[in-house]
């Protein structure tokens, strides 16, 4: 067999190698192609907000069309004068309780789960299984929290950079429950934000991002601190969540079983197995997100607790009535503009969350504060 055929032969190989792989690629370049396009014509088909669009995808969508759209009739939420209306809080609840047990968003008991059960919380589309640390079992509530109780008003406190400056705080204050999300800062913000705090939010990343996983001796005693800083109230965790964070909820856990004697201002809530349903709820309500966000799940409880609901601090958007937003109202002057922090589009479809916030609005069944109060 000659050099020249040899070459030639191998040639003929490495352009077919060559035409294969381009032939995949195109291929499968058009399949991705058609399932975006046949995604999106779903969701025309079945209404805005509905279609499971792959994690991510909402990333790339037009920031200021997404907000213009999402806030249209904000001045008439402002403008016009509310009024509860009863009839239709109670069908909202009772439209959620087809779904889920919303005292199950609260917590769970001792007697819902003990040391080596499988269990699993928090991600709705896949579901991920963790076992059950054995201080859990310790530190649940023996009882379902607030189970015979009834709230008159609540304030369900969202973290939107429209709360600076607003003036909120005594009008959050005066009612007889306040839910407040993720740790959310009180000192120095008492004005816009006020001090009264039956339940807050605990999200396991802010253990790694504020604190360090109490990898010092400092750590843990600015943790303490914070804990202790919202007098007597419910810390609601979500300690059934994705694999990542696992570690940082076992901390998290080994901590507050052995300093619980410290903590008696606390009382420790860990949500049970219900988002899957909760996604469902909000599914058919147009709101279709990778993970619900904490200020739903927590206008959720106040649906079980509260007759009249207040939220305050739920504006998603980079600006209100000309004014730059920051994200969260604690968050640094310059994050504004060019900067402000679209994170959320991981997870998150805040705008059309909103969208159905302000029919409830409309309709009475709860109020959204927007502005100066």
């Amino acid at each position: 067999m000659s050099w020249r055929f040899t070459r030639r032969m191998l040639t003929v190989f490495a352009v077919g190698i060559i035409l294969i792989c381009a032939n995949f690629v195109l291929m499968n370049t058009i399949q991705k192609l058609d399932l975006e396009q046949l995604h999106l014509k779903y969701r025309d088909f079945i209404g805005h907000g509905s279609g499971r669009l792959p994690s991510g995808y909402y990333e790339k969508t037009d920031s200021k069309f997404s907000e213009d759209n999402s806030k249209e009739g904000v001045n008439d939420i402002i403008r016009k004068p509310w009024s509860y209306n009863e009839t239709a809080a109670k069908e909202e609840r009772k439209e959620m309780e087809q779904y889920f047990n919303p005292y199950k968003v609260i917590t769970m008991t001792s007697d819902d789960v003990a040391h080596g059960q499988l269990a699993r919380f928090y991600k709705a589309k896949s579901m991920d299984f963790n076992i059950v640390p054995a201080g859990l079992h310790r530190l649940l509530p023996t009882k379902q929290l607030f189970k015979n109780e009834r709230f008159r008003t609540c304030s369900v406190v969202g973290n939107s950079g429209i709360l600076l400056n607003s003036s909120c705080g005594s009008k959050i204050d005066s009612s007889n429950f306040v839910i407040r999300c993720n740790f959310a800062s009180i000192l120095g913000y008492e004005k816009d934000v006020g001090v009264r705090t039956n339940m807050i939010t605990f999200n396991p990343s802010i253990l790694d991002k504020r604190f360090k996983r109490l990898a010092t001796k400092q750590d843990q005693a600015r943790f303490q601190s914070k804990l202790k800083a919202y007098g007597n109230y419910v810390l609601w965790v979500p300690v059934f969540t994705k694999e990542y964070v696992t570690r940082t909820i076992r901390t998290l856990l080994d901590y507050l079983d052995i300093y619980s004697h410290t903590f008696q201002n606390v009382q420790l809530a860990f949500p049970g197995n219900v988002l899957p349903e909760i996604s469902e709820f909000w599914y058919s309500k147009g709101v279709d997100e990778e993970r619900i966000s904490t200020g739903l799940l927590m206008y959720n409880i106040a649906s079980a607790l509260c007759e009249e609901i207040h939220l305050f601090g739920f504006y998603p958007f980079s600006d209100f009535d000309g004014r730059p937003l920051a994200y969260h109202y604690d968050d640094p002057p310059n994050k504004t503009h060019q900067h402000y922090d679209w994170g959320y589009r991981r997870y998150h479809r805040l705008p059309d969350e909103f969208v159905y916030l302000k029919k409830l609005h409309k309709k009475g069944a709860l109020k959204l504060h927007i502005g100066k109060c």
